[in-house]
């Protein structure tokens, strides 16, 4: 079984994409290589709200997501 943790962050700056970098770093996933993958949550999977992301290891790994 697998655990789905959903993070949520805002983020204000000059441009569109400062404001994403910003909501990101809010959420706590910024220094991570986001892999986008489908919304499909699987039958036996948990599903936590966490508001921030745990430590998810060294800064450059990478995260899979869905934005």
């Amino acid at each position: 079984m697998s655990t789905i943790r959903v993070v949520a962050g805002v983020g204000t700056a000059p441009t569109e994409m400062a404001s994403y970098d910003a909501a990101l770093a809010d959420a706590g996933i910024h220094n991570y290589n986001l892999v986008p993958v489908s919304s499909v949550v699987p039958g036996d999977a948990t599903v936590a709200f966490v508001g921030t992301a745990p430590d998810l290891g060294p800064a450059g790994n990478r995260l899979t997501v869905v934005e």
